[in-house]
């Protein structure tokens, strides 16, 4: 065979593999520690009191593994996937008993020019853009931002989504997505015809902008619960919208947070961070629902925090979060109640995978009732220590 043709082939077959180069990475998340911890609610002469001490796990960070990848598919664009799972350091088991990758499933396409769509279960644009401006992020308990005083929606799952994460254009970076399904079943007999609908739907959105030390961002996410069975329909709509800053001057970065959300929480599978606790123990002293489970509930949240960068690998952080919580309907009474939370934490990188750190938070809160003298209370307090691994 002529050399000069064997060459051509030789590099038409290099070029075609390396158009086609395909990457897999084995990734997770370990993490684990020491912890105590305490919670009390308490209602007039009557109180529950838990205690927790030992080993704890997923503090500073959720344990994980995952595979992800992606295939060059030419002209900066590639396909991507992304298979993650939660699970407990401590135990072995799955976060989540019935989903095997409960934290993401999702496949999509990207490019450095347009940007990245990914189809499947993932996190909320907030997630992307707004979580990050807590010290704390989304770990460490109710020092974070979801535990604490905002809940699930500056991070949560959407299942059956397709979302749009722009690339970063002079600054900004702005996110779309859509989460929901259009189901009908329909049933004919001879006593007549009834339909099963279900067109509940998650919509998220967000913006952000960088320019130099300053960073600021803003999220929307409006749940609609839509379900008919038979004769019975029930609808609802959820709004939370939230908007956040930092600021580095150096020597500290500052962090500012508010947040409101109007509406709904249970039918979105979301919970309103530590108010929870005493959104339950409504229900345990005998009311007929949760006070975040009608329409009638309002929340307004914030945050102010620093961080403190010690040499180059250490960081304190310290945020102050509270909350102020109401429900109109008259089956509440006019309840209205806040929330207090004080953190203090300090990470120490030893290497660019392994992490130490220690974190401290103490909550108080309480809801009050028009009709009633005593105050339903809660205490919390957090103090943990470990290690975090990421490979």
């Amino acid at each position: 065979m002529n050399k000069s043709l064997l060459s051509g082939l030789v590099l038409t077959a290099f070029a075609g593999l390396a158009q086609a180069e395909t990457s897999v990475q084995l990734y997770g998340l370990v993490d684990a520690g020491v912890g105590y911890s305490q919670r009390k609610v308490s209602y007039g002469d009557s109180w529950v009191k838990t205690r927790d001490i030992g080993l704890v796990d997923g503090i500073g960070g959720t344990n994980n593994w995952g595979l992800k990848g992606n295939e060059d598919l030419g002209n900066g664009t590639s396909a991507i996937f992304q298979l993650e799972s939660g699970f407990s350091l401590g135990t072995g088991r799955s976060l989540s008993e019935d989903t095997l990758f409960s934290r993401r499933a999702l496949v999509g396409l990207t490019g450095s020019d347009w940007g990245t769509v990914t189809l499947g279960r993932q996190f909320n644009v907030a997630d992307d853009l707004l979580s990050p401006l807590d010290p704390f992020g989304t770990n460490f308990g109710q020092a974070g931002v979801t535990g604490g005083a905002f809940g699930d929606a500056v991070s949560a799952n959407m299942s059956d989504s397709v979302k749009y994460m722009s690339p970063v254009w002079s600054g900004f970076q702005f996110g779309l997505g859509f989460s929901g399904r259009n189901q009908k079943t329909e049933y004919s007999s001879g006593a007549g015809r009834s339909v099963d609908r279900d067109t509940s739907n998650w919509i998220t959105a967000g913006l952000s902008y960088t320019n130099g030390p300053l960073t600021a961002a803003a999220a929307y996410d409006r749940f609609r619960s839509d379900l008919t069975l038979g004769d019975q329909h029930e609808k609802s709509t959820t709004n939370m919208w939230n908007v956040g800053l930092t600021y580095d001057f150096n020597v500290l970065k500052a962090h500012l947070m508010y947040g409101q959300t109007r509406g709904v929480l249970p039918a979105t599978g979301l919970s309103s961070g530590l108010i929870y606790s005493l959104d339950t123990a409504l229900a345990d002293s005998g009311y007929p629902a949760l006070l975040s489970s009608t329409s009638g509930y309002r929340q307004q949240a914030w945050l102010a925090g620093l961080t403190i960068p010690v040499g180059d690998a250490g960081k304190f952080m310290l945020s102050y979060q509270g909350n102020h919580v109401k429900n109109s309907d008259s089956v509440f009474d006019k309840a209205r109640g806040s929330l207090h939370i004080g953190s203090i934490g300090y990470s120490q990188d030893l290497s660019k995978r392994t992490t130490l750190y220690a974190v401290a938070s103490y909550g108080s809160g309480s809801v009050r009732f028009d009709a009633l003298d005593d105050k339903i209370k809660l205490k919390s307090t957090l103090i943990a220590a470990g290690m975090q691994h990421r490979f």
